[in-house]
Formats: structure tokens, C-alpha cells, sequence
């Protein structure tokens, strides 16, 4: 079991939580489906929301600092204090699908995956583009929902989340260009609740992925084995990201929980604060 703590720092209700990323020493989120970009200012503990002219699913930092995003079907930059957003090219996606999460890599390209609106297996396909005004293309498919993504190893590794196929693959990536060679599966969440969602590289390097369903949080070894679980006090979450203490925070979400479901899971839609165990903070 974990000796980590969990408490509810921000309740907006999110219907889908996603994106958590540190903005300073503020937390910033979105609730897609409702075109909402959510900010908690840890200071005071002030929550704040900004109205979005479209649904974000994903947010990454570029190293020059200023923020981009993932539409429906398009990269945009972001100004993540006003709401004003500027998009890109369309990306050449699959027929029923969206744009999902991303990340940024060492150069400031953008990595998005794609999934299709009714989680058709096989549909899902990873993009590319240079800047936001760049064309976008298709570096890899074949997956089902693609979701949490992380580069590693000095970026010659790309991990994402294959959400409905229930694994975390690793795309070597042998350049710093935009080509990927064939993914190997990293671990398939073997006696893990829940379906791995969203993922971030918390501290000593260790991969955590937030479970949707499983109401939980894991700790990855590097063969894949699930070094720790933090049981989270909601079923559905999706999201999680650490601040520069090594604290992780994740979001959750109050989407397909009936209503007797959401009276026993009072803080869905929260957004949490884990205050790790010493052991992890080393791992």
C-alpha cells in the first residue's frame, strides 16, 4: 500500500478533466466538453476558469515558454491567462476521429495522437508539425485510443498511452527528426483496475499514468512491473503532472457515473494534490 496523501485541493466539476500541467507555481487544466480552461492559483487556493471558443484535450509548454494545444482537429497556440487561442492546419485525420493528448519535444515540435469519437479499435494515429502554422502529419497508426505521451531518454524515446488496447508502448525515435520506428510494448497494466489514460514523468525519472476507471495512480518500474499504486478518492481519472516539490496533481471527472455513482464519489471532477511517500520522491 502507499503511505501518500490525497486530498482535494479544487472542485469546478470537471466533466472530463484532462491536460494538467504547472503554469509557475499555478496548476492549469481543461474540461474539454465544456470549453472551459480551469486554473487553481496553490498560493491562495483561488480557482479560476476561462471560457474557450473551442474544446482543448491537451496542453504542452514549447521551451520558449508560450503554451500550445490540441483541438478537435488541429494544433493551436494558446494564451493561457485570456483564453485567446489562434489554430493551425487541420491534421490529416482519420474519418470519425479527434485529436487527443500531446507533448512537446526538445525542439518545440508538437506530438499529438488521435482517437475516433466511438473508440473504434485500430483508428488512432499519431501526428507531427513543426510549429503551429505548419502542415501536420501522420507519423504513425494503427493504434486505439492514443493518449498520455512522454519522450524519454533524451527524447530518443517516445511513450504513449494506447488506452483502449490497454498498454504503454515505446516508439524509439533514432533522429531528432519526426521519424518512429516500430513500438514495443512497454507493460499492458497486468492485475492494474481501469484503463491507463494520461502520463507524466514524475521524480528520479519514474513514469506515473493515472488509471480512468480504476480510481488510482501508478508508479512504473522500467521493465513495466507497477512499483505503487495511490488509490485516488474518484473512479475517473485522467490526467497528472508534478510540480517542482515532486507533489503530483491530478485530475478527475464526473462523465459516465450515474447519479448514484456520483452521490458515493462526491470529489469526481476534482482536481487532487498527492504528497508522495519519501520512497517515491527517491525512486
Amino acid at each position: 500500500m502507499s503511505g501518500s496523501l490525497v486530498i482535494a485541493v479544487a472542485q469546478p466539476n470537471a466533466l472530463v478533466g484532462e491536460a494538467v500541467r504547472m503554469d509557475g507555481d499555478d496548476v492549469i487544466w481543461v474540461d474539454p466538453p465544456n470549453r472551459r480552461l480551469l486554473r487553481l492559483c496553490v498560493a491562495d487556493g483561488v480557482l479560476r476558469e476561462v471560457a474557450l471558443s473551442v474544446p482543448l484535450w491537451s496542453l504542452a509548454q514549447r521551451p520558449d515558454g508560450s503554451w500550445v494545444g490540441a483541438g478537435e482537429e488541429a494544433f493551436c497556440a494558446i494564451d493561457v491567462h485570456t483564453g485567446e487561442i489562434s489554430t493551425g492546419e487541420p491534421a490529416p485525420l482519420r474519418p470519425g476521429c479527434r485529436l487527443n493528448d500531446m507533448v512537446v519535444d526538445a525542439q518545440g515540435g508538437m506530438w499529438a495522437g488521435s482517437m475516433h469519437r466511438g473508440l473504434l479499435g485500430g483508428k488512432g494515429a499519431l501526428y507531427y508539425a513543426v510549429d503551429v502554422g505548419a502542415p501536420v502529419v501522420q507519423v504513425a497508426d494503427g493504434l486505439g485510443v492514443a493518449n498520455g505521451m512522454a519522450f524519454v531518454d533524451d527524447g530518443t524515446s517516445l511513450l504513449v498511452v494506447d488506452t483502449l488496447g490497454r498498454t504503454l508502448l515505446s516508439y524509439p525515435r533514432p533522429g531528432r527528426d519526426l521519424t518512429l520506428a516500430e513500438p514495443v510494448v512497454v507493460t499492458d497494466f497486468l492485475d492494474v483496475p481501469g484503463k491507463p489514460d494520461g502520463m507524466a514523468i514524475g521524480p528520479g525519472g519514474a513514469v506515473w499514468v493515472a488509471m480512468w476507471g480504476g480510481a488510482c495512480i501508478v508508479r512504473l518500474a522500467a521493465n513495466g512491473a507497477v512499483e505503487e499504486r495511490v488509490t485516488m478518492p474518484a473512479p475517473h481519472v485522467g490526467s497528472l503532472c508534478f510540480d517542482r516539490h515532486g507533489d503530483a496533481y491530478v485530475s478527475s471527472s464526473r462523465a459516465r457515473l450515474t447519479e448514484a455513482m456520483l452521490r458515493t464519489n462526491p470529489d469526481s471532477g476534482a482536481l487532487f494534490r498527492v504528497i508522495l511517500r519519501r520512497q517515491s520522491r527517491e525512486a
